[in-house]
């Protein structure tokens, strides 16, 4: 009787995670990423509830994201899969500069002045693990780390010689291992084996410079390790790193002709190493129905600078595009909690607060993200002793975001404006005003 009970349920894990394949395999980007950068946070709908509180402790085997050793969080064999929603705005307005005002006068100024490219999109994530014995577990996860679609209402507003398209697209397929040193000490380690695919368009300004489309992929492998410690039954403490992950995106590099820029079709190829991080979380249970979480995490951001397309057929330099992103680290702090309403629904809410990789002074408008604050809320239903449901709703409140985007050949080199940006070199200035309704579901079966 057991083996046909056990046949019966194994083909779910094999549903969900199929279902998730299919949905990254069609997914052409994850919409305006809702980490810092072009990072994608939503993993779980489960943490998503508590705005990431306790996200790398354990309780839920999708806290493997975060840390490898919540491969063993659950005995027996289990299957997590979340589907997340975001809802973004990115109003932007050019309030000045070259493109704006026409001045100096090279050209006429470019309307409409403002668009929205913020561009609604979908993460999927799944993880399934597995004991094989008392001490050793095993697991899967697959997810889209990395994710952006930044798309303006007007392809040929005053911005459009700047960006018009920006996507970026990964999928990471992490294989772990989790061992329990002792029924206290858990410690779990991984493999990334992600794609990564770039697609970045410019528009033209007035035929003096032509439109450019750069688009590459490539493959990347990296490492992730965990730990956690329960000193207590009603205490868990876990600490997670996954790695960077190097790729040398290459594809194609397409100009078209400008007055003052000629034609060009190209190979090309741009080394980016995606960012390390490192998450530390807490959750404690203090009566019967209520446990407090926390989570500190940071990511290396700083990582990406300046990040160059160099093809054979790009000039005597040999580059075709450079981004001049010159990233800082990003950090993320939240507090959480999780109240057991009966013996089936857990109710949970936490708020979080994250200091963009982008400056003031580096912000463009590829991506014009800002420190941003977290208000969530969730609920998970306990349908039976094998099948859980979880609901989490997040919203997000951005900091203004000015940029200010210069000439290089007339600014030092660079496009961000400083202090010493001449007027006249000055392409486009101006703010966004970005915002974010989050919503996941999630199913979650115990074989």
């Amino acid at each position: 009787m057991r083996k046909t009970f056990d046949y019966l349920r194994l083909p779910l894990h094999g549903i969900l995670l199929g279902v998730t394949a299919v949905a990254l395999c069609q997914l052409a980007a994850t919409g305006k990423a809702q980490a810092g950068g072009f990072g994608v946070r939503e993993q779980s709908a489960y943490f998503l509830g508590s705005a990431f509180a306790g996200s790398a402790a354990g309780g839920e085997i999708s806290s493997v994201f975060w840390n490898s050793a919540a491969t063993a969080a659950l005995p027996g064999c289990n299957t997590s899969s979340s589907y997340s929603g975001v809802f973004a705005s990115g109003d932007e307005v050019a309030q000045a500069g070259l493109f704006v005002t026409g001045v100096p006068a090279v050209a006429p100024g470019l309307t409409p002045t403002s668009t929205d490219i913020g561009r609604d999109g979908f993460a999927p994530s799944s993880f399934v693990t597995c004991q094989l014995s008392q001490q050793l577990y095993v697991g899967l996860g697959l997810n889209a780390p990395f994710g952006l679609l930044t798309k303006p209402d007007n392809s040929v507003w005053a911005g459009s010689p700047i960006a018009i398209t920006s996507r970026v697209f990964s999928v990471d397929i992490n294989p772990t291992l989790a061992y329990r040193l002792t029924p206290e000490l858990t410690i779990g380690v991984g493999a990334q084996i992600e794609y990564f695919k770039l697609r970045l368009t410019h528009g033209s300004f007035d035929g003096l410079v032509g439109t450019r489309a750069f688009e590459a992929t490539d493959w990347g492998v990296g490492a992730t390790v965990g730990v956690i410690w329960q000193p207590g039954p009603a205490t868990s403490i876990g600490l997670g790193y996954r790695s960077a992950v190097g790729v040398d995106v290459n594809g194609s590099y397409v100009r078209s002709a400008g007055l003052l820029t000629p034609p060009v079709s190209a190979d090309a190829t741009a080394g980016v190493t995606l960012p390390d991080e490192l998450t530390l979380s807490a959750r404690q249970i203090i009566g019967p129905r209520l446990a407090i979480m926390g989570t500190v995490e940071w990511q290396n951001w700083s990582r990406l600078q300046n990040v160059a397309a160099v093809g054979s057929g790009c000039g005597p330099t040999g580059a075709c595009e450079v981004l001049n992103l010159n990233y800082r680290d990003g950090w993320f702090y939240s507090l959480g909690a999780e109240y057991a309403y009966s013996p089936t629904v857990l109710l949970r809410a936490g708020i979080g607060y994250e200091t963009s990789p982008i400056q003031d002074h580096t912000r463009d408008i590829l991506i014009p993200d800002s420190n941003r604050v977290f208000v969530s809320a969730g609920a998970s239903y306990k349908y039976s002793e094998q099948i859980s449901f979880d609901f989490g709703y997040s919203h997000l409140f951005f900091q203004d975001a000015p940029f200010c985007i210069a000439s290089p050949a007339l600014n030092g080199g660079t496009s961000h404006c400083n202090a010493g940006t001449p007027a006249g070199a000055v392409l486009l200035r101006g703010s966004a005003d970005n915002s974010a309704d989050l919503v996941a579901v999630g199913l979650r079966y115990k074989f």
